[in-house]
């Protein structure tokens, strides 16, 4: 009982950015792919994943990591759990939100660097999109049941400091 009340896990939005954590955390430990790109020529294949690249071909498989994808999700997870802990501050809670909608925004742009900006083949035989291209939808759908959970209690609050 005391961690619900420590850091007010009844709270929905609450509950929202602990899920972005969850999401953003697994997102850069786990491979998640989100696109992938073959010529089947020479049986090459580029298969893009949220925190590295993977680029196979008959002779050989080479990685290459997603630096800059990690360190903006591990921002949002970041961020996420540093409005969990100042609950109490609701002004801080919705900056750090609107910080991850930048974030966010800068996940997709970069999604959109590692993969279709990125000519790996000047002509390909296939392009497939994969599950992981839904992370940054859910992060934000879940930033935004936050923020408006967020902007509900500051109403209620500013409008019992009315009655008094």
């Amino acid at each position: 009982m005391f961690i619900f009340e420590k850091y007010m896990l009844q709270r929905v939005q609450t509950i929202h950015l602990l899920l972005m954590f969850i999401i953003c955390i697994l997102s850069t430990t786990i491979n998640v792919p989100f696109y992938e790109i073959e010529k089947n020529e020479f049986s090459e294949k580029v298969m893009v994943y949220l925190n590295s690249s993977e680029m196979t071909s008959s002779q050989q498989t080479t990685f290459q990591s997603n630096n800059y994808l990690i360190s903006v999700l591990a921002g949002i997870a970041f961020f996420s759990l540093i409005s969990i802990i100042s609950y109490k501050n609701r002004k801080l809670q919705l900056l750090l939100t609107s910080l991850n909608y930048l974030l966010i925004v800068l996940t997709i742009l970069l999604m959109y660097g590692y993969s279709i900006q990125m000519h790996y083949f000047d002509t390909p035989s296939s392009t497939n999109f994969h599950l992981g291209i839904f992370v940054p939808l859910m992060l934000i759908i879940f930033n935004f049941l936050a923020f408006r959970g967020i902007k509900k209690d500051e109403m209620l609050i500013r409008s019992m400091d009315r009655l008094r």
